[in-house]
């Protein structure tokens, strides 16, 4: 298979750069060809302007996606973005690897997608989401290093969680682009860490690439669900779960099976979200949100719950917002 890191980090004795080589070098020794296109050293500029093209559409206007559209018909990109472009659509999985720089990737990588993600060459005219260059076929992975630890991007602490922060990417880029996302591969405070841990990290680094391409991707909403660009033709609901029978041996065995299900929910975009008091604890009750097609395919998957028979649901149909002004 082929892979393409893209990799931005200016100094190359990095712990960030160090988890690029490390999955090169995973990759590789796994028979993958792999291909890096390392920013900073490629000297890659990220500005987008005429530079971008050797064709001319209008002269008097710059239109960055009218100019993209023309120089898909014209063969008219500059050399460093046609090459880009061409590792990019050779590419079975991308891999951006960097630091966590307020909240999102560094500007030479935002600048890499804003030139590299060409209108009529990449995306539009209906090639969008499950119809994108990705075709659902190709994977993408977001490697990165943090300076905060897991606590403070886990939803409960001070930063935004860490899927609202890295949602332009899982979603913007690589779901837009019909790029399966997995979950992000996170070395956390890694100038905190010790030796021992990074070493680790490099270990588990290791370990996760044997199976990128055997991992199941998170499953976002297809273009075809939203008509139009129009609401979702999935409905949502709101389920208020709680303790219907005495907690036993038994429940307490089922709880890591719950757990399970309920991530396997997220992954397949099927729980939107989910809160629960600590199970065991009294008058335990859970609110789940769903996405489904009716009200009978909620509770067909609320039946499926391992700890089904301890739990009562009410069930509540969120309304649509209105378009009305």
């Amino acid at each position: 298979m082929n892979v393409l890191i893209v990799h931005a980090h200016h100094e190359p004795k990095s712990f960030s750069s160090s988890l690029a080589n490390q999955a090169a070098l995973s990759l590789r020794s796994q028979g993958h060809d792999v291909v890096m296109s390392d920013l900073y050293s490629m000297g890659f500029n990220p500005v987008s302007d005429r530079r971008n093209f050797t064709s001319v559409k209008d002269g008097d206007y710059l239109k960055q996606q009218a100019e993209e559209a023309h120089a898909t018909e014209n063969e008219g990109f500059a050399p460093d973005v046609e090459a880009e472009i061409q590792k990019l659509e050779s590419a079975d999985a991308v891999i951006f690897s960097f630091p966590l720089w307020w909240f999102g990737m560094p500007g030479i990588m935002k600048g890499w997608v804003d030139r590299v993600f060409a209108a009529g060459r990449v995306y539009g005219g209906g090639q969008l989401y499950e119809n994108g260059v990705g075709k659902s076929k190709k994977r993408g992975m977001v490697l990165m290093t943090t300076g905060g630890g897991p606590d403070v991007y886990s939803g409960w602490g001070l930063n935004p969680s860490l899927d609202s922060v890295l949602d332009p990417i899982q979603h913007g880029v690589f779901w837009f682009n019909g790029i399966l996302p997995l979950d992000p591969f996170v070395a956390w405070s890694p100038a905190r860490n010790s030796d021992e841990g990074r070493a680790a990290d490099l270990q588990a680094l290791d370990t996760r690439l044997k199976g990128l391409f055997e991992e199941a991707p998170r499953q976002l909403p297809p273009m075809s669900d939203f008509p139009n660009w129009g609401f979702d033709v999935k409905e949502r609901f709101i389920v208020a779960a709680s303790i219907k029978k005495p907690v036993d041996e038994r429940f307490t065995k089922l709880i890591p099976a719950e757990k399970a299900m309920i991530a396997n929910w997220k992954r397949e975009g099927k729980l939107l979200d989910f809160q629960a008091a600590e199970f065991g604890t009294p008058n335990w009750k859970a609110f789940l949100t769903i996405r489904a097609a009716d009200q009978a395919e909620t509770e067909s998957w609320l039946e499926q719950l391992p700890l089904a028979e301890y739990l009562e649901f009410d069930i509540t149909q969120i309304a649509k917002p209105s378009t009305n002004a």
